[in-house]
């Protein structure tokens, strides 16, 4: 008993040094720890994706903010294999009733349990607006709607591979499906054809209802357009009448429409061999490209589907040809004769014209202006570029070919100033 009072007075008496001690122990070996691997603060490269938790039977009604930046602290080698698999962020709406407000709730960032010495200090945005609806799924008829009418002529049956979809949202959404329609094209298409076409969801007004999930987003659907029984699709061609002018050709014709369809007695149809005839078109005196509208000639026991105006454009030209002229006299240009004497060889030149050939046969040598530009030379022998033009209206020297087009020109001043020799 005597032993035991003496060492619980022994401890009392060292108690401070005792825990002193474990104190410096603790430091020593917490100093020598981080220096080894020392504690960092790092924002994860990339958004970690928000887990929103909420009671069976709701469902999210807007649609809030997705991801979140995390800040996470801890040891640094902690982030040399840290993954971003291994953060969670959580919203956490257990025991929230839905309402038409939306909740502000706070995000929580959390680790995976294998990630030791580190934690998530901060999540930014540190909130968010989730609003909570009653969850309702619903089997929803399927419609298909063309995006343009059935061409003229045809007739247009469309059939997808089913007839409902399952439609999942909010309840008040969900009601306000009146149709799950499917869009598709029948431009251009004959026969039949099966395509693809995603799913969207639209109230009485045809308005697209969000924020819906459509199961399937999309069915396989098919088409058939063909021709109607009651109507005959004839080939349009344009009737010319009248000669063009001499000297022009047509070069091309198109016309729009160039097919339109017709209702009529058997006998009349088969008549027309498949093609319907404008009114004439008369080419006489014309001498340039034109573009005219034109009604269809319609025989007696035939009727047009759609009564139209036919757009007939013709493309003219003028025959192109060419034709010499020689003896063209070479003119001097850009010097003053009456300080300089010039020469020119040769003194006259021949040249080929080409254009329409109408206009050429109106085109004389009094036309054509053959010269040499001297701007800037001075006395001496000189090669000098043949230049032309025409002035009739209609050509330009690009029209003009000179087969010999380089001149010797010698030019001489006629006061040359004289030559002072002293006297020795």
């Amino acid at each position: 008993m005597q032993q035991l009072r003496g060492f619980l007075r022994f401890l009392s008496d060292n108690l401070g040094w005792l825990i002193g001690s474990l104190l410096l122990a603790f430091a020593v070996w917490y100093a020598a720890l981080s220096a080894r691997d020392p504690i960092e603060q790092r924002r994860l490269v990339g958004q970690v994706p928000i887990e929103l938790i909420y009671d069976e039977g709701l469902i999210v009604a807007n649609r809030p903010l997705s991801a979140a930046q995390v800040t996470v602290r801890g040891l640094q080698s902690v982030f040399e294999t840290l993954e971003t698999r291994q953060v969670k962020v959580i919203a956490d709406l257990s025991g929230l009733a839905p309402r038409d407000e939306p909740y502000s709730v706070e995000l929580r960032g959390l680790l995976a349990p294998e990630v030791r010495g580190a934690a998530v200090i901060a999540v930014q945005p540190s909130r968010i607006n989730v609003q909570l609806a009653r969850r309702a799924e619903q089997l929803k008829r399927i419609s298909v709607r063309f995006e343009q009418e059935p061409p003229i002529g045809y007739t247009v049956t469309a059939q997808p591979a089913q007839g409902e979809v399952l439609a999942v949202g909010a309840a008040e959404r969900v009601a306000q499906i009146a149709e799950v329609q499917a869009k598709v094209t029948v431009q251009n298409q004959r026969g039949t054809f099966t395509v693809t076409l995603p799913l969207s969801a639209v109230d009485a007004q045809g308005r697209p209802i969000a924020d819906v999930t459509l199961t399937p987003a999309e069915v396989a659907v098919t088409v058939e357009v063909q021709q109607r029984s009651d109507v005959t699709e004839l080939a349009v061609e344009p009737r010319l009448k009248g000669d063009l002018p001499n000297g022009y050709i047509r070069v091309n014709q198109t016309w729009s429409p160039r097919r339109v369809f017709v209702r009529g007695t058997q006998r009349a149809i088969e008549a027309m061999n498949g093609v319907i005839f404008t009114e004439p078109i008369d080419l006489s005196g014309r001498t340039e490209t034109f573009t005219q509208l034109v009604r269809l000639s319609v025989p007696e026991g035939v009727t047009l589907l759609e009564p139209r105006d036919i757009a007939v454009t013709i493309e003219i030209e003028a025959v192109q040809g060419s034709r010499e002229f020689t003896g063209i006299p070479v003119q001097v240009q850009g010097i003053d004769t009456a300080d300089f004497a010039v020469t020119v060889q040769p003194e006259r030149v021949n040249v080929i014209v080409r254009g329409a050939q109408v206009a050429l046969e109106k085109l004389t040598s009094d036309d054509i202006r053959i010269f040499v530009s001297l701007s800037g030379l001075s006395a001496g022998v000189h090669q000098v570029t043949l230049q032309a033009s025409v002035t009739r209206e209609g050509f330009s020297s690009e029209n003009v070919v000179i087969p010999n087009n380089v001149a010797e020109v010698s030019i001489t001043a006629r006061n040359p100033t004289p030559t002072f020799t002293p006297t020795p």
